[in-house]
């Protein structure tokens, strides 16, 4: 078997810790993954307020006893913003325990509020390293899927954002059966051409119950599919690389040899923490059943010794044929909170997952060619697209 991910990036592989601000969101987006975990926001939204010296202070040695490894703190929810002095009050008392170690930080939010916390916040913001944005395609189709929000009000946001201390935003589109990837890329090009988005990357809902007309989604989504790869092969063709995070990873570990080694975000691996209402789980949206860690008010962390137990969440592997799956290589097993929940949908993204790889293995020796052409490594490829989709969840 070739190298993995981890030994590939060895010391350079980042720690990554999200913290959960809030529950509370304004937003009533459609599959929304806390709903879908937990049950109705109003039964977890009040207990999950994030306590900033209690989890600075875990952050804190969760980072230093990570051997040297490059930290990124990712500010999680809910929406986190709705607690923006919670968020600013862990990056002060972080920053100052940490005494110039570097850490970077992160934001996944619905972009709605961003102008606000530049107001009232901005050194908050201009702190952030990356701001992920959910942006589910042009406006008719983002304002179908993520009621409460405004794809209007979002690019304006983006804009002030930009003009304000331009941190890299990556828009992240979660796909349902009924929308269209093809919608959310012609969003990202217009967005990326007026320099208010700078990389796309793109999930499959997880939801409770399989898709009702696989059939139809699964041929929608090839002409979506081919004419990604089409534009790709355009970009690189004039020497640049479109930013779309998983098709960059997908090609670099086909060019390398690498193998991912582990499912879509290593949840089984418990490398990367997930802090969430005073404990350390190794996924939030796998619910509480795997709790690694209780947070003492004084930021002390109780371990409950479960690591072994995360075995169990890959046990799937197995019964889904992943070993002998031809994507395997990059999908890994791809997500146990979508197993969990509807095996059956599972099974019909392990079709969409092998689709995608044949398209791309399809596409490889024209992109061998260009790559030579322009004087491109495969690395150029991972280094910084590829690499960006470990902040991410899942491969599509």
């Amino acid at each position: 078997m070739g190298p993995t991910l981890e030994t590939f990036l060895g010391p350079g592989r980042p720690l990554i810790l999200h913290l959960t601000v809030t529950g509370r969101c304004q937003a009533r987006c459609e599959g929304c993954i806390n709903a879908l975990s937990f049950g109705e926001r109003r039964s977890f939204a009040e207990t999950w307020e994030c306590v900033p010296e209690r989890d600075a202070l875990a952050l804190a040695r969760l980072i230093r006893e990570a051997g040297g490894r490059p930290a990124v703190v990712a500010f999680y929810g809910g929406e986190p913003l709705l607690a923006a002095d919670r968020m600013d009050a862990v990056r002060k008392e972080l920053r100052a325990r940490l005494n110039g170690e570097v850490v970077r930080f992160m934001l996944y939010t619905n972009g709605e509020l961003l102008e606000r916390t530049i107001e009232g916040y901005p050194e908050l913001v201009r702190d952030l390293w990356l701001v992920s944005v959910s942006i589910d395609g042009s406006e008719a189709q983002h304002n179908r899927f993520r009621r409460g929000t405004d794809l209007h009000r979002i690019r304006k946001n983006l804009r002030v954002l930009k003009a304000f201390c331009a941190p890299q935003v990556l828009m992240w589109s979660t796909l349902r059966e009924e929308a269209s990837l093809r919608d959310c890329l012609g969003e990202f090009l217009r967005l990326h051409e007026a320099g208010l988005a700078d990389y796309f990357f793109w999930h499959l809902i997880e939801t409770d119950r399989p898709m009702a007309d696989f059939e139809a989604f699964r041929q929608s989504y090839l002409e979506d599919l081919y004419f990604l790869f089409e534009t790709y092969l355009s970009w690189l063709s004039r020497g640049r690389i479109l930013p779309v995070l998983p098709v960059n990873e997908l090609l670099f570990l086909l060019l390398s040899g690498i193998r991912r080694g582990h499912t879509g975000c290593g949840v089984e691996l418990a490398s990367n923490f997930d802090l969430q209402a005073g404990k350390i789980l190794p996924c939030a949206d796998l619910g509480e059943d795997f709790v690694l860690a209780e947070i003492e008010p004084s930021g002390e962390i109780r371990w409950q010794g479960g690591n072994g137990n995360l075995k169990t969440l890959v046990s799937y592997r197995e019964e889904l044929g992943c070993p002998e799956c031809p994507a395997d290589f990059y999908c890994g097993g791809r997500c146990p909170v979508l197993v969990k929940n509807s095996p059956e949908r599972a099974r019909q993204y392990c079709v969409l997952t092998r689709n995608l790889v044949m398209l791309a293995r399809e596409t490889l020796p024209e992109v061998k060619r260009l790559l030579s052409r322009h004087g491109l490594s495969p690395e150029d490829l991972y280094f910084p697209y590829g690499y960006l989709a470990l902040f991410t969840d899942v491969v599509p």
